[in-house]
């Protein structure tokens, strides 16, 4: 049954949770809580002196130690935050799953529901804003269980998604081929059945293209999605939220040469989520314009606009 499913994923997830604390330890790291005593703030130390930082050796060992980190904050996804892990494809029958993190009342909640979207590997990933902050500075940072928390607080349900993930063991995970069509899987499987009173959405980086193409494409996300908030939004070059282009061959984009893995990718995204490179309706473009704001880095107050667009 549905719920058997979900309950196998739920095993299957929190089986892993000792495995990520012991990789960790394994290569010499762990977690304790940092000074502020904030629920979501956790520095990684050395496990033989834990007043020392990360360390630096080498390229691999970074991503060694950065592959145990998203491992470990996946995990306290469950334990810490309390949010169980849901399968997608949502129905049985299929090769491969990804997992996705929500609240336990998702489908009843009548209330707000926030959801939480990364950036690309392998900076990013569910539960995760950004991997080098949370191995050099603090998971209140890094981490995504800050905003998990307060959305708490405030009474929300939340929905993490997962959309670095397209295939397990090499087995492709279907309707999560890319980030894009991830976000349309999710939204489908979990979202439109909900009660959500609303839908407010954080998208990280390349999190946001994935985002206004739910926008572009599914008129209930139009809907129901009352604000969007964009942290770092960013699109293919030369492209943009609106609209993703592949750039023809000796076009004057010189990082996407035909021949750069960067081209090519495009046209595997192209050929998966062609409404992605589609031209904007005036509806899906002044939906986007109405309900979501870009936040960057600045020298300004918090909250004054760098710039329109």
């Amino acid at each position: 049954s549905p719920e058997q499913h979900r309950l196998a994923a739920s095993r299957d997830t929190a089986a892993a949770m000792p495995y990520a604390a012991r990789d960790l330890e394994r290569l010499g790291y762990c977690y304790v809580p940092g000074e502020s005593g904030d629920p979501s703030d956790w520095v990684l130390r050395q496990a033989a002196d834990k007043q020392k930082r990360f360390e630096w050796k080498n390229q691999a060992d970074y991503d060694e130690v950065g592959d145990a980190v998203v491992a470990y904050i996946q995990g306290q996804l469950i334990a810490l935050c309390n949010l169980v892990p849901l399968p997608l494809p949502a129905s049985l029958g299929a090769d491969a799953h990804t997992v996705v993190y929500a609240s336990e009342n998702l489908t009843q909640h009548t209330g707000p529901l926030l959801v939480l979207v990364c950036g690309a590997a392998p900076g990013g990933a569910a539960g995760v804003w950004g991997r080098s902050l949370c191995i050099n500075s603090t998971l209140k940072e890094g981490a995504m269980f800050d905003y998990i928390f307060r959305a708490q607080q405030l009474g929300w349900a939340v929905l993490v998604a997962n959309p670095t993930v397209s295939d397990v063991a090499g087995v492709p995970v279907p309707g999560s081929e890319c980030p894009h069509a991830h976000l349309r899987t999710l939204w489908n499987a979990y979202v439109e059945p909900c009660a959500a009173s609303k839908v407010l959405v954080v998208a990280h980086s390349y999190g946001a293209s994935a985002t206004a193409h739910l926008l572009k494409t599914e008129a209930s996300a139009r809907k129901r999605i009352c604000a969007v908030a964009l942290t770092d939004a960013w699109a293919n070059p030369p492209g943009s939220l609106l609209q993703e282009v592949v750039p023809e061959e000796g076009a004057a984009a010189p990082e996407l040469a035909a021949a750069s893995e960067a081209f090519k990718a495009l046209r595997r995204l192209a050929a998966i989520v062609p409404a992605a490179f589609a031209a904007p309706s005036a509806e899906f473009a002044a939906r986007l314009a109405e309900v979501s704001r870009n936040f960057v880095a600045s020298q300004l107050p918090p909250g004054e606009p760098v710039a329109a667009s």
